[in-house]
């Protein structure tokens, strides 16, 4: 593990900036090459979505937590918990945001998109003090399945490179519109979307434990 934690600090030291259209920050790797490939072939059910609202709601069955029962049956979950528990990488990813996260609660979801999959423009609610997603798909029909990110008139400015283990994260605000747009996703769409979330969250079932 001291190996992973070496090789994950120093890919966040590899970050860039980004202020249009909110302020954004982007890495090209986030986890190791096992472990990225691990979660990328990792063998979960595809559920079947008969609408497709864009709301985050209607997706429910297609989020897998990472908590204390999914960490059981897959020990690569437990891993990935262990990086994102750990608290000179807390402390790393605070320090770039400019956010304390000491002590907070660590929520993990993997995603699983596919068909006509998509979300409206919105907003990440206050108690979530950091989102930061990283891509797990390898697929050649992938290039256009990145988040947009969208002005505070809800025109898309730009959508993030989808690409296996990029990341990117933002602290959720005001001004923090992202979506995506409406396409037919051939294959599956897998994410990672990791928070940072107050004490009071009240969803204990989603939440990660070191």
């Amino acid at each position: 593990m001291n190996l992973i934690l070496e090789e994950v600090n120093n890919n966040l030291k590899h970050v860039k900036f980004g202020c249009r259209p909110f302020n954004h920050w982007i890495f090209n790797k986030v986890f190791t090459v096992k472990i990225a490939d691990n979660l990328s072939n990792i063998p979960l059910r595809l559920p079947r979505i008969e609408q497709h609202y864009g709301r985050r709601e209607s997706y429910n069955s297609s989020r897998i937590f990472l908590n204390t029962d999914t960490c059981k049956t897959y020990p690569i979950f437990r891993d990935v918990v262990n990086v994102l528990s750990n608290q000179e990488i807390i402390k790393q990813i605070g320090k770039i945001c400019g956010v304390n996260l000491s002590n907070k609660k660590l929520r993990v979801e993997y995603t699983l998109d596919s068909g006509g999959f998509w979300l409206e423009p919105h907003r990440n609610i206050k108690e979530k003090l950091l989102t930061f997603i990283v891509y797990l798909s390898n697929k050649p029909s992938s290039d256009t399945w990145g988040t947009v990110l969208f002005d505070r008139d809800l025109n898309p400015y730009c959508r993030m490179p989808y690409k296996l283990n990029f990341g990117f994260m933002f602290i959720p605000g005001n001004d923090t519109w992202h979506g995506f747009p409406k396409q037919k996703i051939r294959d599956v769409r897998k994410s990672l979307v990791i928070n940072y979330v107050t004490e009071d969250w009240r969803n204990i079932h989603e939440l990660a434990t070191s």
